[in-house]
């Protein structure tokens, strides 16, 4: 993107920092199934993590940063709609990864499929809360 941009031009970065998800009250396993699914991240050498790095990204890039900030999403059961959509996404996320979670070794199918079951039930909850931050930053090539 560096290499793009003109001199004094701008680069945004965004991308998700996976360990800022929150669902409240934790549905029952869920903590450990979503390790397992970052960990599904660096077995396949990519860093799910890399949210928190932008700023270092533009750095190391030669642009001098401007600002960062996060992304925050979230949904409670008083949107039914928006947490419904955040749920069955979260699910899908996850049921397509199904294999690589179990390959981590750390939960059997059982757990996982536990684990979905306690995620549908808790969309039903009167007091569900989900949030979810993506990273975001910004900087700046310098002028020739």
């Amino acid at each position: 993107m560096a290499r793009a941009v003109r001199a004094g031009g701008r680069i945004i970065l965004e991308d998700d920092s996976h360990d800022i998800c929150r669902l409240w009250p934790e549905p029952p396993g869920f903590g450990l199934l979503w390790r397992c699914y970052i960990r599904t991240y660096d077995r396949a050498a990519n860093d799910p993590l890399v949210g928190h790095r932008l700023v270092s990204l533009l750095h190391q890039a030669g642009a001098a940063s401007q600002r960062n900030t996060w992304l925050f999403f979230g949904a409670c059961a008083g949107q039914p709609d928006v947490l419904a959509a955040y749920v069955d996404n979260l699910a899908r996320i996850l049921l397509g990864v199904r294999q690589p979670i179990l390959d981590v070794g750390e939960v059997d199918a059982a757990f996982f499929d536990d684990c979905m079951t306690s995620l549908r039930a808790w969309a039903q909850r009167p007091d569900a809360a989900l949030w979810y931050a993506i990273s975001w930053a910004e900087g700046r090539l310098p002028p020739q």
